[in-house]
Formats: C-alpha cells, sequence, structure tokens
C-alpha cells in the first residue's frame, strides 16, 4: 500500500480527474439512453435530484444559508470546483465557482455550447435536490460557467 504524501496541488487534480470521468459517462448514458427513445431529460432529473437529496442529508444539520455554505465549502470539492465564499450569512450565502470538471469534459467531448448548458441544467439538478434535504432553505444560480459566465454563483437564502 503506498504511504505517499500528496500535495494540495495533486490531490485538486485527482478529484477534477474523477469529476470529469462522471461527467463522461453521464454524457455517454444520456446519449445512449435517448437512442433507446427514453425520456432522458426526466429520468436524469429524478436520478440526480434523488442523489442530491442523498448528499444533503449526508450534511447533516444545516439551519442556515450559512451553515449550507459552509458545509459545500469543506473538503476537497472547494479545490476542485475552485469555490470562493462571497458572502457567509444567516440568511443569504453566495458561493462562486472558477473551474467546474462537468464543464470542461464535455467540451472535451466536442459538446456544443448549447449542449454544454443542458448537461449542466440537468447536473444542476443535484444542487437542488441536496438543498431540498433543508425545508427552510433554497438555492439558485446567478451566473454559470456552462452558459458562458466568469463562474457558478449559487445564492442559498433562507425560505421566508
Amino acid at each position: 500500500m503506498c504511504e505517499g504524501k500528496y500535495t494540495q496541488a495533486e490531490l485538486t487534480d485527482a478529484f477534477r480527474a474523477a469529476i470529469e470521468d462522471r461527467a463522461k459517462w453521464f454524457y455517454l448514458l444520456l446519449k445512449y439512453a435517448k437512442e433507446e427513445n427514453a425520456d432522458v431529460d426526466k429520468i436524469a432529473e429524478k436520478a440526480i435530484r434523488e442523489f442530491g437529496h442523498m448528499k444533503g442529508v449526508a450534511i447533516g444539520k444545516a439551519d442556515t444559508a450559512k451553515d449550507f455554505a459552509k458545509a459545500l465549502l469543506t473538503g476537497h470539492a472547494r479545490e476542485a470546483f475552485a469555490m470562493n465564499p462571497v458572502k457567509l450569512e444567516e440568511e443569504e450565502s453566495v458561493l462562486q465557482f472558477s473551474y467546474c470538471a462537468l464543464v470542461e469534459a464535455w467540451k472535451k467531448l466536442g459538446c456544443s455550447d448549447e449542449e454544454v448548458a443542458h448537461l449542466c441544467k440537468l447536473a444542476r439538478y443535484g444542487d437542488y435536490g441536496m438543498v431540498e434535504a433543508f425545508e427552510n432553505l433554497e438555492l439558485d444560480f446567478n451566473q454559470l460557467l456552462s452558459e458562458g459566465d466568469a463562474c457558478c454563483e449559487l445564492v442559498i437564502r433562507k425560505k421566508k
């Protein structure tokens, strides 16, 4: 067994590579499901939303927008997506992601801008599913890398 130590850059690269692999099989799964006349958007929405909900439940307790944002900022995902906390407050928190391995993988596969935007829309169901585990929170995206913006801007709010 390897007992080596890894730099943050090496861990980030490995995490991004794993996310890119996930993006590739996601793309291929949808491509071939569509060939079989499956309702790929409906299937993807249900499956990815449920997966996101499972991830949300795994977070545990998050009563405020700040709690949820801090949970997202924990671990390797922060570096992999180059997450930057812009605002961390109880009622509203804002995170910006300046890199997305999913988007990069879809571009490498030769997907058009429209395909990348659509795949991202489907992948975001995971984020919506995650926040649905917290009945007092909601989220939205003000900017998206997949639509040509400089970053993905995720806004988490306490419901009124």
